[in-house]
């Protein structure tokens, strides 16, 4: 998650708040993620953390900060959410580029299947960004108007986040890298996927964009 990217969130949930359950979906290494993106624990999970609400970090590897370790692609793997009481908001940031597309609308439908009037969904995907394996990356890149035909929700918020760009990475890179990264692309004997990568080079000349969408059931 881009630091400006946690800040629309955070703009969002802030009119949006009321919700004592948040699923985070797919998390990855929580602990890892307050080390190098701070800002993804402070712009969005501390705000529900003062209001009480219960946090779930969920994902198929047994990271660190994991609270449910559960593959989704499962048939029920979302059973734990019949034992939660009182409403529920799911978060799906930067998720669905990392899945297969043929298996975004059986995805979809199980979370959908799981909200109650008036839960929430969260869905955040880059819209303009380089390749990034994870350990795929399909190159889904869908603009808000697209994602919000993927489930009959009543969407209240949509945007494209600008979010900073490569450019603020490369500088920090000392001088070596920074020549290995400008050459890389003159190698020929790589993996496509490699190449694929090189296209950030790119993003030192024009922002990342994220789309960002949020809406009740």
């Amino acid at each position: 998650m881009r630091f400006e990217e946690s800040l629309k969130i955070q703009s969002i949930l802030k009119k949006h708040s009321a919700f004592k359950n948040i699923i985070n979906l797919g998390s990855g290494n929580v602990e890892q993620l307050k080390k190098t993106k701070p800002w993804v624990s402070k712009n969005v999970f501390d705000l529900f953390k003062k209001q009480k609400a219960k946090i779930l970090h969920v994902d198929a590897e047994n990271f660190p900060g994991v609270d449910i370790v559960q593959d989704l692609s499962e048939p029920n793997s979302l059973a734990f959410c019949d034992s939660l009481k009182g409403s529920k908001l799911f978060i799906l940031a930067n998720v669905l580029e990392h899945i297969p597309k043929k298996a975004h609308a059986e995805f979809l439908t199980k979370i959908y299947s799981k909200m109650n009037s008036k839960d929430g969904l969260m869905i955040t995907v880059p819209y303009d960004y380089p390749y990034h394996a994870d350990p795929i990356d399909t190159m889904y890149r869908p603009s808000p108007s697209e994602l919000k035909k993927l489930l009959p929700l009543t969407w209240l918020e949509s945007e494209i986040v600008s979010a900073g760009s490569f450019k603020e990475e490369f500088s920090h890179m000392n001088i070596l890298k920074k020549i290995r990264k400008l050459l890389k692309p003159l190698w020929i004997f790589q993996k496509p996927s490699k190449w694929l990568e090189n296209h950030r080079l790119f993003y030192l000349f024009k922002p990342y964009r994220i789309t960002i969408v949020f809406g009740i059931k």
